[in-house]
């Protein structure tokens, strides 16, 4: 009987050391493989291509706090405060030109002001989130709708320049009568583009051609009545502008940076979790490209739709009567450059590409570069009114540093929206009108 059970403890213990090796086997190889799919090159193409699935989210899955921390605590909020600050002096210039002698050179000064503040709007156009999107919508049309839409642009499907025509309407009465006037406008008549016309051109016949004081004579008791037409427009647009503004002031409350920052924590109503937040940002990147290749270079360029350059669009230009459409797209790039690298702050969105494909993003810093570059060989009209000499084939230079700068946006955009959600194994972003959504 002690010899069989000393046969029975010696299988028992080979069954038991034998179990133990196959449960170390697997639990080294499993050990191994996570090893294996880390520290390899994370995310470069050709491995985030052969990895399974499955095993690919298990160990390289991206966490966008870092990214989202950097943008709403430190790159956005200051664009907004820069913006609210050039509000205020843009409402404080106009009030003074309305109630004094433009002789006094007040014009100069508001269009001065203006052109600032544009260049601040133009640095958070991919910030429409939520709520702010209504507010966007009202102070630039043109941008939600600029695949259709001239600006200034027009309930009309015929007449695109009845929207100045009603502009030009305007020639008696004070601050009141104006904003009961606008008050019964268009939507799409109003906002930044007929600001610019007020301020940059002249009302018809000599349209294009830049204003003097002759276009607002003092008339004592009150000066000409499109200097009020002009200070109404900019109050109700400046109305606008800081509701977007008290959105994203860090002394509100829970405003949409800490918000951003802190997507996915449950104190966020904007943001639910740290994906969305994520989401919103590259759609408002993605966004942001498509408006700047497709409203804002190939349609006043005469490149859309199969055109070749021979018929420009020069009414179609974004800013058109400032002249200053091309540093619009300056400023564009500016604030997704700064999106993408992180602004020398922290992470930003260069961090998640380069999570999935080092290659992509070394590719999409060069092709930020070379759009920089072409974009500097732009020049303005001589005009600024009158921006048709900037574009269409006949000026050659200027023609070919805008197909450079189309092609370049291109390849952004194959990149991002095509070859990243390959290798994400999500589907392509949008870059139709209408920004993000509510």
């Amino acid at each position: 009987m002690r010899q069989n059970s000393s046969k029975s403890e010696q299988f028992g213990r080979f069954f038991r050391t034998k179990n133990l090796i196959l449960r170390l086997w697997i639990f080294l190889s499993i050990s191994v493989l996570s090893i294996l799919i880390s520290c390899s090159h994370k995310n470069s193409a050709s491995t985030a291509a052969n990895t399974n699935g499955y095993f690919y989210q298990m160990f390289n899955s991206f966490d966008p706090r870092s990214l989202l921390q950097n943008l709403g605590n430190n790159i956005i909020p200051p664009l907004f405060v820069n913006l609210e600050a050039s509000r205020l002096a843009l409402v404080n210039a106009t009030n003074t030109f309305a109630l004094t002698s433009c002789s006094s050179g007040n014009l100069s000064v508001v269009q001065a002001a203006w052109i600032a503040h544009k260049s601040d709007l133009k640095k958070v156009e991919p910030f429409r989130f939520g709520t702010t999107l209504a507010y966007f919508s009202r102070m630039d049309p043109f941008l939600i709708n600029y695949l259709t839409l001239s600006p200034p642009s027009s309930i009309s499907t015929v007449d695109l320049t009845s929207g100045l025509d009603q502009l030009d309407s305007f020639t008696v009465g004070d601050l009141s009568d104006a904003q009961l006037t606008i008050g019964q406008m268009k939507n799409l008549e109003k906002g930044i583009s007929a600001i610019e016309y007020l301020l940059f051109s002249r009302p018809a016949p000599n349209r294009g051609t830049a204003p003097t004081c002759a276009d607002f004579p003092d008339v004592n008791p009150y000066p000409y009545p499109r200097a009020f037409l002009l200070q109404a427009l900019v109050l109700e647009y400046s109305g606008h502008v800081q509701n977007v503004t008290a959105a994203w002031d860090e002394n509100g409350s829970n405003p949409l940076g800490t918000q951003l920052a802190t997507a996915g924590s449950g104190t966020s109503s904007a943001f639910p979790s740290s994906g969305a937040a994520l989401d919103a940002v590259f759609a408002g990147a993605v966004q942001l490209l498509t408006t700047m290749k497709d409203g804002k270079l190939e349609i006043p360029a005469g490149l859309s739709g199969g055109g070749n350059g021979s018929s420009s669009k020069p009414d179609r230009a974004e800013s058109r009567f400032s002249g200053q459409s091309f540093q619009n797209l300056i400023d564009n790039l500016s604030i997704f450059k700064a999106i993408y690298t992180g602004n020398g702050t922290g992470a930003g969105l260069g961090d998640y590409v380069k999570f999935y494909s080092p290659k992509l993003d070394e590719e999409i810093k060069e092709e930020i570069a070379e759009l920089e570059e072409h974009l500097g060989d732009i020049t303005p009209s001589l005009s600024p009114s009158d921006p048709s000499g900037a574009w269409g084939s006949s000026n050659t230079a200027n023609f070919i540093a805008i197909k450079a700068c189309i092609k370049e946006l291109d390849e952004l955009l194959i990149i991002l929206n095509t070859e990243l959600a390959a290798l994400t194994g999500s589907s392509p972003v949008s870059g139709g009108p209408g920004g993000d959504g509510d």
